[in-house]
């Protein structure tokens, strides 16, 4: 369901995208350290952004670095790791651990069941450190689980169980900003279950599978709704984000939030049009 969350590096100065790609290199430096080279495999976009927001936001000491990887072998990469980096891999894996075990206590996936095996000891170990958002994301996941097996076909709420989820992985600690990093969180989560579930519509019709934008497909304004909402949702998140005192990479997050999560819709329209055209 991830994935959405990225840059558009072509609205990005050369200094800019250097600096998206040394924070997500430093949250898969992280993830390495928490799991060893496995725990790469979990990284996303979308926790990048969260360590750049949270970065921006409390000014932590950085520290710069250059590494090789597994998927840069020969030349080095710059890197640069702090205590907000450290904390969204610590999320990352969660939710992916999380992720992979409802899929497979749930839906019996295989795939999910090694996965949640490969990453259950130092999963267990980041939720020894966040009981409370662990218990959070773990009865948020339950309940989502539930409303696709009764398969409700109201959007609204499988969206709201994911927006409640992301909006605690948002909150660092509880203080003065906390609030609004809920804010953000919960409309950029209900953002990213609507757009998981309008691009995966064919897939999972062709699968029988659930997916709450079924029920209004057939609709004669069905692009122009979901369109809509996501445009609402979007724009609740990033007015939340304007009520933080962001400077440093406040470009680079407003790329992210204006831009970025838009890439895949956009691409996907475009292709539908040409396919669209081809039988015209």
């Amino acid at each position: 369901m991830f994935g959405y969350v990225t840059v558009n590096t072509e609205e990005l100065t050369t200094e800019q995208t250097a600096r998206f790609k040394e924070v997500y290199c430093g949250v898969c430096t992280c993830l390495k350290g928490i799991s060893g080279h496995t725990g790469r495999l979990a990284l996303s976009y979308d926790c990048t952004f969260l360590a750049l927001l949270l970065n921006a936001l409390y000014e932590p000491e950085e520290i710069a670095g250059e590494a090789r990887c597994i998927t840069h072998p020969v030349r080095k990469r710059k890197y640069s790791v702090s205590e907000m980096t450290e904390y969204a891999a610590d999320m990352n894996l969660l939710l992916f651990y999380l992720s992979a075990l409802d899929g497979w206590e749930d839906e019996g996936k295989c795939v999910k069941y090694a996965l949640s095996k490969l990453y259950q000891k130092n999963a267990e170990k980041v939720s020894l450190k966040y009981p409370h958002k662990t218990q959070v994301i773990q009865k948020e996941l339950k309940r989502l689980h539930e409303i696709e097996k009764e398969r409700v076909s109201d959007i609204d709420a499988p969206a709201s169980c994911f927006g409640r989820l992301l909006s605690e992985v948002f909150v660092w600690r509880e203080d003065e900003w906390a609030h609004i990093l809920r804010d953000m969180g919960y409309a950029l989560g209900r953002y990213i279950y609507i757009m998981d579930a309008w691009d995966d519509l064919k897939k999972d019709e062709k699968a029988s599978a659930y997916n709450p934008l079924s029920s209004i497909r057939c609709e004669e304004d069905y692009e122009e709704r979901v369109h809509s909402i996501l445009m609402m949702e979007i724009a609740e998140c990033a007015m939340a984000f304007e009520k933080l005192p962001i400077v440093q990479d406040a470009e680079i997050l407003r790329n992210i939030l204006y831009s970025g999560v838009w890439m895949k819709y956009v691409y996907k329209k475009d292709a539908m049009n040409r396919k669209g055209k081809k039988t015209t």
